[in-house]
């Protein structure tokens, strides 16, 4: 269940554990005060599934590295003007990147 910050005109402010389905509090439980909800700034956010660690994000990281350098090689081909170099050398990195 969540917890939610209050804050009472003449106690000032405290937590109250709700549920979210529950209606937000408007008077005090301690004094019988007028009270208001507060926005919280704590947050507790669980990350699930792929993409959301250090070793995830390392390993996309080093694949693009890797294609971007086959890329690279094909590139350098056209531009020495070795058509049947640069033909061969992109079926080669076709092949790593389905491989990958």
């Amino acid at each position: 269940m969540p917890i939610y910050d209050y804050r009472c005109e003449n106690c000032g402010k405290f937590e109250k554990v709700q549920k979210i389905s529950e209606a937000a509090l408007t008077t005090c439980p301690e004094c019988g005060g007028k009270v208001e909800r507060l926005i919280s700034k704590n947050v507790g956010i669980v990350f699930k599934g792929s993409g959301f660690y250090t070793t995830d994000n390392s390993q996309l990281k080093d694949r693009a590295r890797s294609i971007n350098q086959e890329r690279q090689k094909d590139n350098q081909a056209l531009l020495d003007g070795d058509i049947g170099g640069y033909v061969a050398q992109s079926e080669s990195t076709d092949k790593k990147i389905q491989e990958a």
